[in-house]
Formats: C-alpha cells, structure tokens, sequence
C-alpha cells in the first residue's frame, strides 16, 4: 500500500507543474527566436558573400571592357601615326591603310578622314572631291533628321573619306561641326592635339540609331593648293574612329552577361549622366537596385566613364545554399554550425584586422616617397607639441621648398620630376634620424620636419639645404642656380611660453615665404620680431 504524500507536498508539486511548464514554454520559444535570429544572420552573411562574389565578377568585366576601349584606341592611335607618314592622302590609299585594321576589330564602325573647311574655300573643296566622288556635297542634318546642305557656319568639318564606305556612304560628306557633341570635340582636340572622344552620339551611317562616339586625332599639314591656303596657318584635319560601344561591349563581355545582369555604360563628364550602353532588363525580374555595383573607368579620351552592373533577385536566389533553413529547422546541429561560423568569423576578422593594420601604415605613408604624408605629420606634430607642453621643452618645425619645381616637372616631364621627389626625400630623411623626428612630405613638392627639443634646429635645415644641393640635380630652367635647391623656413616654440600649435605652423611657413622672398636657397629662422612686422 503507497503511503499517502501530506496535502501540502501534493500542493506544491501542484503549484510546481504550471511554473514548469511556463519555463519550458519560455525557453522554447527563446530557442525558437535564437535559431531564428541565427537563420537571419547566417541568410544576411550568405547575402554579403553572394554580392562579394558578384562584385568579384563585374570587376573582371570592367577590367576586360576596359582593356578593349585601351586596344581601340591604340589602334587608332597607331593608324594616326601611319598616316601622317603619308604625303598626299587618297581614297585608295586611305583604303589599304584601314582595312586590316578593320577587318581585325568589330568595334570599329569606321576609320574617317575629316579636314577643317571655310566658306571661302567650300566650293573649291567640293570641287575637288568631286573628282573621287562624283555626287560628292557637305551636308548636315536638320531638325527633321534629313540630309540637307550645310548652312552658313564660320568653318566645317566635312567627312572626306571614310572606310569601309560600303556601310558608311551615308556618313561621306557629313559636316562634323553641325552637331554640338562633335564640334566641342573637334575643337578641343585641334586646341590641344591631343585625341579627343565625343559624347555619345547617334551614328548617321548606322540604321538602328546604335550609341556610339567619335575619337579625333588632329594633323596639321600644308594646304593641297593656293586655293585652300588661309594665310600661313596649316591646314587641319582630323582622322577619327566611329566606335560602337555596344560591340565594344560584346567584344569584351558578351559571353559572361547573362540575362540577370542589367549593364550600363554611362559617361559622366562634367556632371552628365549620360547612358551609352544598356542591356534591356527583363520586365520579368526582380531587379536588387541596392546591390548594384559601380566600376570607374579610366581616362577614356578625355572623358569619364563608369561600368555599373545590376543584379537580378533570381541570380541571388539561386546561389544560396539551404545552410539558414537547415540551422532554423534542426536544433540538434546549432551548436556545431555555430562552432563553425565562430571559427570562420574568428578567422576572417584576423585577416580583417591584417588589412586593417596594414591599411593605416598605408595611410600614414606617402606612396612616392616613402615619408609620412599629411596625415601623419598631422598626428605626430600635436603628439609632440603635447609632450612639449608636460616638459616644458621646445618644439622646433622646419618647412621646406623645392626651388622652381613647377618648371622642373613641366620641362623634364613628372617621371623625373617623381625621381627628383624621391632623391630629395631620401637625403631629408639621412639628415633626421632621432627616434622622434619626423620627416613629412608636406604636399606636392613641399616638405616639413618636425624636431623636438633640437638645440640648433636651423643648423639642421641648413645641412638639409646643402644635402639637396650636393645631389647636383641638373634644373636649367631654376631662377636660383643650375641645380635643384631647397628654400627653408624654422621656427621654435615653447608651448608653456602661451604660444599655440597653430602659431609654430604659420610662423614657419611665414620663415619659408619669406626665404624666397629673399631669392631663394637658403634658411630663414622665424624671430619674434619679424612676426610682429607682418604686413
């Protein structure tokens, strides 16, 4: 026979049971909401190495279109420098010229012939072309989109010959100045003799209104006759390239676009945001705005351009894995895919925080020089006008100028003006060589030192001013002498003497302006009374 438990004890295991229950009932459900938040996040970091890997790939996109616009317009540029070897130009010898190239390179709707034209020698021009092409005449397009004589203009650019003219026939005789994009450029090139690309234009030769743009490359040569002569000024003509940035894209990318990317190729000078290239989007997807991805190109002719590519909802969906669904619905495996992620997360962040040291030492260096930068000195200079500050010990600064370096670069050209930059650094940086000294570039072709508690610091400028000099950089065109020099101002200050930091840095910069005022090469030490007699 069971004994019979005390009415008590049966009440509190009574009382017991709900409170139980309750517990369970509430760690279940925070269970629940773990997994939950873990499936969330696992999802959101499964998002991110998706998109990591996309951007991965439209960055191998960027790199391959940008490689096919550098190959075309070195090709152009190529066909440039063959025709000016060229005496007289023929549509023959036009012909042979371009079409290998041609043949070799879908991108290129044609290779033309442009020559600057006036009023005055329109009909002489016309004449004379007319001997290739007998129904030969400059037009334009007027407002409707027909193909009219040319109004009345100060010059005119008119296509002369173009290849392969089979496709483009309608292009010959086109005035390239009766349109805006193609004047501006036409005139910056001539202007600069650089090559210069179009906005994006609508070609006339082509029958599905493609985008493309134009490339001018200027020549200047003598006049064909006395007829075409203005003064003595040379006659102007342009070879220029029809480009097709659709099959630039094809060419370069074609066979890695699938239909859940949206590509743009959109030129942004000067503020535009203009499209020149799109892939159409499919109505039928969902497309991640959000997640797009934007690659800069490089100088392209002259203009600014920039690669952005839009993912659809779908390619995402179908490169996740079942990994957020699978730790939400199986508890029994939580902890070790939780083991796993604290691993991998562990991992990533040491190479994170890698990256993230290596980072700032880059920040903190100059790249040419291998000196701190501004930022840097920035830093150490208010580190050390601290410690001066608790020491009561003086701080000295010393700015320093390369002598004429803008005449140097221009003449000599940046890479020896870089060279020179770097010969320069090295001989400072043998000069400071205390533990707490540092040796900046300061920006450009200027640098500082910074030097606490130096008992003669204008005795160190002074020996970095005849280390410079001692490197007998040639510089003909100096205004100081035949050599690259330097031009130093100093200052010293006590910070307990009420001075401030901002003070030390324009007092020096006033000592280095006042050193070339006095011509140059040499070192001014800043005094109380020379800044008390700024004007």
């Amino acid at each position: 026979m069971q004994p019979v438990r005390p009415f008590t004890e049966v009440a509190s295991t009574a009382k017991a049971s709900p409170i139980i229950r309750i517990v369970t009932l509430i760690l279940a459900a925070l269970s629940i909401f773990m997994f939950a938040a873990l499936a969330r996040f696992l999802y959101q970091a499964e998002t991110n190495a998706i998109h990591q890997s996309f951007a991965a790939e439209v960055a191998q996109q960027a790199l391959s279109f940008e490689r096919e616009v550098v190959l075309n317009l070195e090709i152009l540029f190529a066909l440039n420098a063959s025709v000016s070897l060229v005496e007289t130009m023929t549509p023959d010898r036009f012909d042979q010229l371009t079409d290998d190239v041609l043949a070799r390179s879908p991108a290129i709707q044609a290779f033309a012939w442009a020559q600057i034209v006036t009023p005055e020698t329109l009909a002489a021009f016309e004449s004379r072309m007319r001997d290739w092409y007998p129904s030969y005449r400059v037009s334009e397009r007027n407002a409707s989109g027909e193909v009219v004589p040319v109004s009345l203009r100060p010059q005119y650019a008119p296509v002369q010959m173009i290849e392969p003219i089979e496709s483009n026939q309608a292009a010959l005789g086109f005035d390239l100045a009766s349109e805006s994009r193609r004047l501006a450029a036409l005139l910056q090139s001539m202007e600069s003799g650089k090559m210069v690309a179009t906005a994006g234009i609508t070609l006339v030769q082509e029958p599905e209104n493609q985008r493309g743009f134009l490339v001018f490359t200027p020549q200047f040569l003598p006049p064909v006759n006395e007829r075409e002569a203005i003064g003595n000024e040379p006659r102007v003509v342009f070879v220029n390239g029809v480009f097709r940035v659709g099959e630039l894209v094809n060419q370069s990318v074609g066979s890695r676009l699938s239909q859940q990317m949206q590509l743009q190729v959109v030129d942004r000078t000067r503020g535009a945001q203009d499209v020149l290239y799109s892939t159409p989007p499919d109505p039928s997807e969902h497309w991640l705005t959000s997640q797009t991805v934007v690659h800069d190109l490089p100088d392209v002719a002259g203009r600014q351009w920039y690669f952005e590519v839009t993912p659809a909802a779908s390619l995402y969906s179908q490169r996740r894995s079942y990994v957020p669904w699978l730790v939400f619905g199986s508890g029994t495996v939580v902890v070790v895919l939780l083991v796993i992620y604290v691993f991998v997360t562990q991992r990533q962040t040491q190479d994170l925080n890698a990256a993230k040291s290596e980072l700032e030492r880059i920040s903190l260096t100059d790249s040419l020089t291998g000196l701190a930068n501004r930022r840097h000195f920035d830093q150490h200079l208010e580190q050390q006008w601290a410690l001066a500050t608790r020491q009561h010990s003086a701080l000295s600064l010393v700015m320093l100028d390369i002598d004429n370096f803008k005449p140097y670069n221009d003449e000599y050209g940046h890479p020896e003006g870089d060279a020179a930059l770097e010969q320069v650094a090295k001989a400072l940086r043998q000069v400071a060589t205390r533990p707490l000294d540092l040796v900046a570039r300061y920006g450009g072709e200027e640098f500082a030192l910074i030097l606490p508690d130096t008992e003669d610091p204008a005795d160190v400028a002074e020996t970095c001013r005849r280390r410079i000099e001692a490197l007998a950089l040639r510089h003909d065109y100096s205004s100081v002498a035949q050599v690259v020099t330097i031009s130093a101002g100093v200052c010293t200050l006590k910070p307990s003497e009420n001075h401030s930091l901002k003070e030390l840095t324009e007092f020096a910069d006033d000592a280095l302006y006042q050193a070339k005022e006095e011509g140059r090469n040499r070192v001014v030490v800043y005094s109380a009374e020379r800044g008390l007699n700024r004007g």
